[in-house]
């Protein structure tokens, strides 16, 4: 059986399974960046306005927050056969979007919401099963090992669904079948999401249960502390802000400056790909300097990015607004999720009520923006850069208002290359959403091998007795294989 190493140097045995389950990651990240990075444009061809676009921006995200919530209650401990239906549904969901083009309008608008609406729920539904799932096959020491792989997977699995997609509509819409070109990105979702349900069914039998996860979960919100609260205000307030301007780039894109599919395709993965090759480097700057001080830095950071797109309609301006974004945002992104796992200290239910609060906010902001879309240009205006002025300014309040008040998140104990992180969403001007694994227990850096060595270790700072440790830490997405 194949060894692997750990981050304390010995060699342990490969968990059976592993490489198929991060597998699928690979699998599960091409069924979602085919079925979401597109599904603004393909509602911009079926005649959708500024309100339809932002609810079909956003409501499939908060349905898989809101899912999740559901999910730990009726099926506390986790069960493949409920990952193979849930997959299995989520797989006819993204078969049946293409259906939408048969639909009358605007009826097939409202399909298309409905339909994204059930697809991403179900994805959703699965994931405390998924968590349990992998907390029982893969054994602490090797969270680092298969992590790494897994969010490798992810990733490329993620940047070929947005180049292909692309690609694909680039060339049916030459051959004057621009429709047939979206059922048929939405058919290869379909089938790629099957093929990671049968990569499921394959693994091995569990060897053992998670007990933690057979308790039933506590629908009632929890209560949090005046640092949570405050670092939870303002990402919703920034949050709002983003997703005020979030659901338009790529209609702005295809609509305003007439740009092709396949240049539109490329544009969204350049910050997916600066995102990979600097999350090392957040990593490393906020193991120095503590995740508070980057996340302030980053916050003003992404305020001006849809100014951004004020500025000028050349492609190139647009290439390196582009990597600006993906560059700020992967570091807001790392400090975003060690500090929300800090202030909670972990805990489950704050952290998944805080999606589903905030999966309503995005909600919130899209349908802001849509109204001021809608509103500009039945003035004859541009609505879509009204929309983008609009979250810039939105986006400078919280943080005149409330960033500089986010203190007291200080250094971890463990370090910030060692987040097991996954891609949450895929976004025209962030690329790949980041956000840790909720459920999946973390920690032990380097500073506790030093403690091995008998070297007095770092007093952590910030509050660490929450936090579930590791053998021996684990290592981020990047570490994995080169994408």
């Amino acid at each position: 059986m194949p060894l692997i190493v750990n981050a304390s140097g010995k060699a342990a045995v490969e968990v059976p399974g592993g490489r198929r389950l991060a597998l699928e990651g690979s699998f599960q990240s091409l069924a979602q960046g085919l079925g979401e990075t597109y599904l603004g444009a393909y509602a911009l061809l079926l005649g959708a306005g500024g309100l339809a676009l932002g609810l079909v921006a956003t409501l499939p995200t908060a349905a898989t927050s809101a899912a999740q919530i559901l999910a730990r209650r009726a099926s506390a401990g986790g069960s493949r056969r409920l990952l193979a239906r849930a997959w299995t549904a989520q797989a006819v969901g993204y078969a049946s979007l293409g259906l939408c083009l048969l639909a009358p309008h605007p009826w097939s608008v409202a399909v298309l919401i409905g339909l994204a609406f059930l697809a991403w729920g179900c994805g959703g539904l699965v994931v405390p099963a998924w968590t349990s799932l992998v907390s029982s096959l893969v054994p602490r020491a090797q969270h680092g090992w298969f992590f790494g792989l897994r969010g490798a997977a992810q990733a490329a699995g993620a940047l070929a669904a947005i180049l292909s997609g692309g690609a694909l509509l680039s060339y049916m819409t030459g051959r004057e079948r621009e429709g047939a070109g979206f059922a048929l990105i939405f058919a290869v979702a379909a089938l790629v999401r099957a093929i990671g349900t049968v990569l499921l069914a394959r693994l091995p039998d569990p060897a053992r249960l998670v007990l933690e996860r057979s308790r039933p979960f506590n629908l009632k919100p929890a209560r949090a502390s005046r640092k949570t609260r405050r670092l939870a205000v303002y990402l919703w307030s920034l949050h709002l802000a983003t997703y005020v301007s979030s659901p338009f780039f790529v209609p702005y894109m295809l609509r305003e400056l007439r740009f092709s599919y396949l240049l539109v395709g490329a544009l969204i993965a350049v910050p997916a790909l600066v995102k990979i090759g600097t999350i090392r480097l957040w990593g490393r700057v906020a193991d120095r300097a503590g995740p508070g001080p980057l996340l302030r830095t980053a916050g003003w950071l992404v305020a001006p990015v849809p100014a951004l797109w004020l500025l000028s309609r050349s492609p190139w301006w647009i290439l390196a607004a582009q990597a600006y974004s993906g560059l700020v945002w992967g570091a807001f992104e790392l400090a975003q999720a060690s500090s929300i796992l800090q202030t909670t200290r972990a805990r489950e239910r704050q952290v998944a009520w805080f999606n589903v609060v905030d999966g309503g906010v995005l909600i919130g902001g899209a349908l802001l923006g849509g109204a001021i879309v809608n509103l500009v240009n039945g003035q004859g205006g541009p609505g879509y850069l009204a929309a983008m002025a609009l979250s810039t300014a939105l986006r400078l309040l919280p943080a005149l208002a409330i960033l500089g008040r986010v203190r007291g998140i200080g250094r971890p104990e463990w370090s910030h290359l060692k987040v097991p992180l996954r891609v949450w969403t895929v976004r025209p001007t962030r690329g790949l959403a980041l956000r840790a694994w909720d459920g999946i227990g973390f920690g032990a850096d380097s500073r506790r091998s030093k403690k091995e060595d008998g070297e007095s270790p770092r007093r952590p700072q910030g509050p660490q007795s929450g936090l579930r440790s590791t053998a021996q830490g684990v290592q981020s997405f990047t570490a994995g294989p080169k994408v």
